[in-house]
């Protein structure tokens, strides 16, 4: 039995087995790390070799799939050579059919060179004929350039009396136009009517136009400025297309009476073309136009033609009250004032409110009616006031559905309206777009359109607003001779007693004026007075003409009517501007007054007004003075 170790024996025999072990511990992970990393090796080439395995397999699926390819392609190449054979052999049998078909025509052409060498010789006979013939073409050559001279020569003679015979055509046109011209100063007639069972005075005079003759056209302005002296049409629209026109609806034409010649101002021409507006003198010299179609909208601006130097204004209305936009609407100045009524807006609607503007404070009012019987809404009605300037009167318009031919009334004081019943008398035809004027009691009214503007009326109707009754005073009968009358054109217009009718030729152009002057009753009785006024006995209030007129005033006098002067309570003096402004600058019992501060080389319009004791009144006939520079 050996003998038993001591501890220490035990700890020395276990240190070199726990290094023992530790050793074979690390040669194992060395051995674990090296077998890691062996299998680590191997499984990259698994990866590697399984890599090139697919790659192989795709490159013999890719030559299969392009043997199979190749061998489909030969197939194809195949059945294209043999349908090429096919085709070859189809072709050679086509020329074979062809060599036989030319070999037939090489027989016909062989046939054909004999029958042309037969022809040949038949020619070379002929061409020895001809040969013949050209010799005797020569000289009949020689007999044409003869002839030819001859000719010529009378052609010269014929150019001669040509220009000749267009010599005396313009001389017979000339002749022609002279003998039109006095044909229609011949025409103007004085006629006797009986209206109302009075007398009337009807003188027509008729002159052809010349200058620069402007187109008719359809709902353009027409208007009398200067005391008669000049006629304006403004804007217009075609009627062939019913559209407004570039020329037309910009193009201003001014016609002298005096001269009888049409001018068309540049200067006047609009950047937009305007239809279906009013045009109203205020002043001898400008014209109001209001509202109408401006290019393709309803407008419901201002704007004012000076006719002194042919240029536009367009004030700075005040205030933010206007009217709406219109068309079709009557307009009618009565002092500084202007009054708008009715016609149709923008959206087609048709109005019958009341407007008034005011030229001195640039404002508009709309008016508010006070009590009456106010006309219905319209379009293309007239309106006219008195010669006081107390009542607007309205007639006709369309309410849309037909035509009217009714008379309303306004008193422009109380801001009443009323219906004025006329059951006496012959009543005029219902129409629209007439034009109207008012004098002394009598409203007169001219022109219009029927229906839809499916007949142009040119009569002359009268009412005597004092009784009320209509009477004709002239029956229109011209128009049925002008058929190409345009139906809502503007070819009339007052100015005083007198009526200015334009009459169109079938070629459009305004060539022909009428002016029909109208003698009442009371121009016929102060007639009949001229020889007491000779003897000094007059029954009118006038102005003297011995006025001092300097830089800045005018100094004048009046004559009082020779009956009933000791009834004249007072007299008022009133003074117009160019621009229609009219203002009071004295009242007194005087008939003599200094009116100062005026501007100097400025047109000014003087009335006097003689009140009597009975409120009761007379005016005096305006005159134009003159300050000086």
């Amino acid at each position: 039995m050996p003998p038993k170790a001591n501890g220490k024996d035990k700890k020395k025999q276990e240190e070199p087995l726990e290094v023992k072990l530790q050793e074979e511990v690390k040669l194992l992970e060395r051995a674990r790390n090296d077998m890691q990393v062996e299998e680590s090796f191997v499984h990259d080439k698994y990866k590697q070799i399984k890599a090139e395995n697919e790659r192989l397999q795709a490159e013999i699926n890719k030559y299969r799939s392009r043997l199979g390819n190749a061998t489909e392609d030969y197939a194809d190449i195949l059945e294209h050579r043999q349908e090429q054979i096919k085709a070859e052999e189809v072709k050679l049998r086509s020329m074979q059919a062809q060599v036989e078909k030319l070999d037939s025509e090489l027989k016909q052409a062989t046939e054909e060179v004999k029958n042309l060498k037969e022809s040949n010789a038949a020619q070379a006979a002929k061409l020895e004929d001809a040969s013949a013939l050209l010799q005797d073409k020569e000289n009949l050559e020689d007999a044409v350039r003869k002839q030819h001279d001859l000719i010529e020569k009378q052609s010269e003679e014929l150019k001669y009396l040509r220009n000749k015979l267009e010599e005396q055509d313009k001389e017979l046109n000339t002749a022609r136009g002279q003998l039109e011209e006095l044909t229609l100063k011949s025409s103007a007639t004085t006629e006797l009517k009986i209206l109302f069972e009075e007398p009337w005075i009807l003188q027509t005079s008729h002159a052809r136009l010349r200058g620069d003759v402007p187109l008719d056209r359809e709902a353009g302005s027409l208007c009398v400025l200067a005391g008669g002296k000049l006629l304006v049409i403004y804007g217009g629209m075609s009627r062939i297309s019913n559209q407004t026109q570039d020329g037309l609806g910009r193009e201003v034409a001014v016609l002298n009476v005096e001269t009888m010649q049409w001018e068309r101002p540049s200067t006047a021409r609009t950047p937009m073309t305007s239809h279906s507006h009013t045009g109203t003198v205020v002043g001898r010299t400008k014209i109001l136009v209001f509202g109408g179609v401006k290019g393709e909208l309803a407008a419901s601006d201002i704007s004012i033609l000076n006719t002194d130097n042919m240029k536009w204004l367009v004030p700075q209305v005040k205030g933010l009250e206007k009217p709406p936009p219109r068309h079709g609407h009557a307009t009618c100045a009565v002092r500084e004032k202007v009054f708008v009524f009715g016609g149709m807006s923008m959206e087609g609607a048709l109005l019958n409110d009341l407007w008034v503007y005011d030229q001195d404070s640039l404002t508009w009012t709309n008016v508010t009616i006070c009590g009456g019987h106010p006309p219905s809404p319209r379009r293309g009605a007239t309106l006219s006031v008195t010669e006081d300037g107390r009542r607007l009167y309205m007639f006709g318009g369309n309410d849309g559905s037909r035509p009217l031919n009714d008379v309303y009334f306004m008193e422009i004081e109380r801001l009443t309206w009323g219906y004025l019943p006329v059951h006496v008398g012959s009543q005029p035809e219902p129409r629209e777009d007439a034009q109207s004027t008012i004098i002394a009691k009598y409203l007169i009214i001219s022109g219009g359109c029927t229906q839809g503007g499916t007949r142009r009326l040119g009569d002359v109707q009268v009412l005597d607003l004092y009784s009320p009754r209509w009477e004709c005073l002239d029956d229109g009968s011209y128009t049925v001779t002008m058929p190409w009358l345009k139906q809502r054109a503007a070819y009339s217009c007052f100015c005083g007693n007198k009526l200015y009718t334009l009459k169109p030729s079938m070629h459009e152009k305004l060539w022909e004026l009428q002016v029909t002057e109208f003698a009442l009753p009371e121009d016929i009785e102060r007639l009949r007075n001229s020889k007491k006024r000779d003897l000094g006995v007059s029954e009118k209030l006038q102005l003297l003409d011995d006025a001092i007129c300097g830089v800045s005033s005018i100094e004048l006098q009046w004559r009082p009517p020779t009956k009933n002067t000791d009834r004249i309570e007072r007299y008022k003096l009133m003074i117009a501007t160019s621009t229609g402004v009219v203002k009071d600058v004295y009242q007194g019992k005087e008939q003599r007054f200094k009116i100062t501060g005026l501007k100097p080389n400025t047109e000014y319009i003087l009335c006097v007004k003689a009140i009597y004791d009975d409120g009761s009144f007379l005016w005096s006939e305006s005159k134009p003075y003159m300050t000086k520079l």
